[in-house]
C-alpha cells in the first residue's frame, strides 16, 4: 500500500476517486462544497433526494460527476461537526478504506484529513488515518494454499492538508505511521503463526533480522542451556 500526501483542490483531482466528508443532517465539507460548487449543485442535489444523510460510516459512491476530473466521487458520512472526535474518525476513516477496496478503487484522493478533529492537529489525523488505512486491509494469508485476490484492490491513497505550509508536518507524520504500521503488522503476523511455525528459534532470527536493520535496535539470544540457568 502507497500513501502519499499533498495539497490541492478536489475538483483538480485526476484519479480514480476523491473522498469527501457529510456532515450531519447533509451538511457539506469544505472539499464537499468545491465538488458541488464545480458541478453546479449536483452533491446537493443527491443530498436532497435523501441519498445519503451524513451518519457516521455511510457512504455513497458517484460516478462521473459534473465538472470534477476524478472518474468517481465517495461521499462519506460524519456525523455532527462539532461531535466529531477520536473515535467517530477512526470509524469514517475505516469506512471509506473498506469502500474504496471493495469498488474497485485502485486510487484514491482522501480529503477526510482535513477535517477539525476536537482537540486534534494535522499530524495527528494524517498518523491516525495512515495506520487506521493499513489496519483495516490487515490480511493474514501466508499459510493459504489457496489466496483470496481481490480483483482491483485498493493500492494507493494520498491524504490531504489543507495548505502548503502543512506538507512538512505531514510527511513527517506519514512517515511515522508507516514505519508504526510496518511493526503492529509484525506483531500481529508473528501473533497468527501456529506455533510450529512461529518457534523460539524462528523469533530469533526475526529479531536479529530487525536489528541489521536498525542500528539503534539490539538483541541478546540466549540459549537453551542459559535460560535453564
Amino acid at each position: 500500500m502507497e500513501f502519499n500526501i499533498k495539497s490541492g483542490h478536489p475538483e483538480k483531482q485526476r484519479t480514480a476517486c476523491v473522498v469527501v466528508g457529510i456532515y450531519e443532517p447533509r451538511r457539506l465539507s469544505e472539499a464537499a462544497r468545491r465538488l458541488d460548487d464545480i458541478s453546479d449543485g449536483y452533491i446537493s442535489f443527491i443530498l436532497r433526494r435523501g441519498d445519503l444523510e451524513g451518519k457516521p460510516g455511510q457512504t455513497l459512491l458517484l460516478h462521473s460527476v459534473p465538472g470534477i476530473l476524478a472518474d468517481r466521487v465517495l461521499l462519506v458520512g460524519c456525523g455532527r461537526e462539532r461531535e466529531l472526535g477520536d473515535n467517530q474518525y477512526h470509524k469514517i476513516i475505516i469506512q471509506a478504506i473498506r469502500t474504496l477496496h471493495e469498488t474497485g478503487s485502485m486510487e484514491a484522493v482522501c480529503y477526510l484529513t482535513e477535517m477539525n478533529v476536537r482537540g486534534r492537529d494535522t499530524a495527528w489525523r494524517i498518523r491516525q488515518a495512515v495506520e487506521t488505512a493499513q489496519s483495516t486491509l490487515y490480511l493474514f494469508d501466508q499459510l493459504k494454499s489457496k489466496k483470496e485476490n481481490t480483483r482491483r484492490p485498493l493500492r494507493k491513497i494520498v491524504f490531504t492538508v489543507t495548505s502548503r505550509r502543512e506538507l512538512n508536518i505531514a510527511e513527517q507524520a506519514n512517515r511515522e505511521a508507516q514505519k508504526i504500521a510496518e511493526g503492529v503488522k509484525l506483531a500481529k503476523d508473528l501473533s497468527n503463526l501456529p506455533a510450529n511455525h512461529c518457534t523460539p528459534a524462528y523469533l530469533a532470527e526475526k529479531a536479529k533480522k530487525l536489528c541489521s536493520l536498525h542500528e539503534k535496535l539490539s538483541c541478546n539470544i540466549l540459549t537453551e542451556t542459559e535460560l535453564k540457568q
